[in-house]
């Protein structure tokens, strides 16, 4: 029986490796009816099996599961290992981002403190297993809106792995990644895409130009081009990428239907409205076959169909897609998840563009309202929301309440990313145009003074 458990966890692993996560499910009822007869008592093997079905579970969206699965696995080892013991750190990893992902910041934060504190008594504080944890608080500090914090974080994680395995180490290549990703999102783009090129070069030497990790760096370099408007580049790369992916894993694979929805995001980018449609359409059967209609990255499929059926103007379907994502969104991380306000900021933009200003307003607010209370009201993603709030303000003529939330997104924004951040610009700039709409010719100079100091790179 014990070589039967053994062959079923293999087989799990596998199937999780190639994202067929719902046969991989099948497994599970039978490796731990399994475990029940086997296991008299706990056990490091059958706390290792309880943490893969757990990263399963987390994969398939049901975090509840995931979470039951990963406590346990966590309180065998607690209960055998001493409480400094690696392994302790590596469960109580996978439960914050867990945590994470489920919109539980503080219990995460919690978590991985804890991860670091012992990985830094067993290894000391130059060690690659250090990095990891420091790459994991990066990301909750990014989560967090502290995107200096975060960057920080990375930095450190790639000081540590560049020192300890060498400059050309794949891990090397992850933290250049991570590091760029953050770089792109503060409006750092040529810095993003040198960090993306590195760490492209590394992978491709290390694991050759037909392995799955070059083509997902490929991906990254891509949209950090396409960011920056360069889309005769980033399309090549988009279909280097899709090529390995579909060899690798099948037309019908998860990792194929995120290339599709990147690369139709580079048509819509140039206006190819219609060779984009058919991508993203095959992207969300895709995700709906593998996952299942009520997963949460099916809410993100239909999302970006959406999106581009209101470009189109075609609001009666994208209002549909948009409510279904929402629903969605709601039924699998509850009524006050940061991914629920995303949504209904989606639907609120949709109705706004349509003139129907009450619904979106009302929509607007309580998306605020989730981001305020899940972030705190300094985040980033709260000076988003009040700018849209402000926009449909000024657009009700309720100019002073448009002029309170602008300010308030401006010194937010300031904040979180600088004074010299393109997102600080665009509301600069609009402010400028506020006042002089009203009037209030010296309040607007003012600040279209303060943006156009910025873009000359003045101070």
């Amino acid at each position: 029986m014990r070589t039967r458990w053994n062959e079923l966890n293999s087989k799990l692993v596998k199937l999780f490796q190639q994202g067929e996560y719902t046969e991989a499910e099948k497994l599970v009822d039978e490796i731990v009816t399994s475990a029940e007869s086997i296991f008299k008592e706990e056990n490091i093997d059958l706390a290792v099996s309880l943490n893969n079905i757990g990263e399963l579970y987390k994969a398939l969206g049901d975090y509840t599961k995931a979470e039951s699965f990963h406590t346990k696995a966590l309180a065998i080892r607690e209960k055998i290992l001493e409480s400094d013991d690696p392994e302790i750190a590596s469960s109580l990893n996978n439960l914050a981002v867990l945590h994470r992902e489920k919109g539980n910041i503080a219990k995460a934060e919690t978590l991985h403190k804890r991860a670091l504190e012992i990985r830094e008594k067993a290894f000391g504080e130059e060690h690659p297993e250090v990095a990891i944890s420091l790459n994991n608080l990066a990301a909750l500090q990014n989560a967090k809106g502290n995107s200096q914090k975060a960057y920080n974080l990375y930095k450190r994680s790639l000081e540590i792995r560049e020192k300890a395995l060498g400059p050309n180490h794949p891990d090397v290549a992850t933290a250049l990644n991570n590091l760029a990703v953050l770089s792109d999102k503060q409006g750092n783009h040529k810095q993003a895409e040198a960090l993306h090129r590195r760490s492209l070069g590394i992978i491709q030497a290390s694991l050759g130009p037909d392995h799955p990790e070059v083509a997902v760096a490929k991906n990254n370099l891509a949209s950090v081009l396409k960011m920056q408007g360069k889309y005769a580049e980033a399309e090549p790369l988009y279909k280097q990428a899709l090529a390995v992916k579909e060899r690798m894993f099948g037309k019908e694979s998860l990792q194929v239907s995120a290339l599709y929805v990147s690369l139709a995001e580079v048509y819509k980018s140039h206006g190819n409205l219609s060779a984009a449609e058919p991508l993203l359409k095959q992207a969300l059967a895709i995700t709906e076959k593998l996952l299942g209609a009520e997963h949460p990255d099916v809410a993100g499929a239909l999302t970006n169909l959406a999106a581009l059926y209101k470009v189109q103007a075609r609001f009666t379907e994208a209002e549909s897609l948009y409510k279904r994502a929402a629903e969605i969104t709601e039924t699998n991380l509850g009524a006050s998840h940061p991914n629920l306000a995303a949504s209904l900021n989606n639907l609120a933009v949709l109705y706004d563009s349509q003139g129907k200003y009450s619904q979106a307003e009302s929509l607007h607010r309580r998306a605020l309202k989730i981001i305020e209370t899940a972030h705190g009201p300094s985040h980033p993603n709260v000076a988003s929301s009040m700018f849209n709030i402000a926009g449909l303000c000024k657009t009700r003529g309720n100019f002073s309440e448009a002029v309170t939330y602008y300010k308030r997104a401006l010194e937010i924004r300031e904040n979180a990313f600088g004074t010299q951040h393109s997102s600080v610009i665009t509301v600069l700039r609009t402010l400028a145009k506020l006042y002089k709409s009203l009037g209030q010719e010296n309040e607007g100079n003012m600040y279209e003074e303060r943006a156009r100091a910025i873009r000359h790179g003045k101070r």
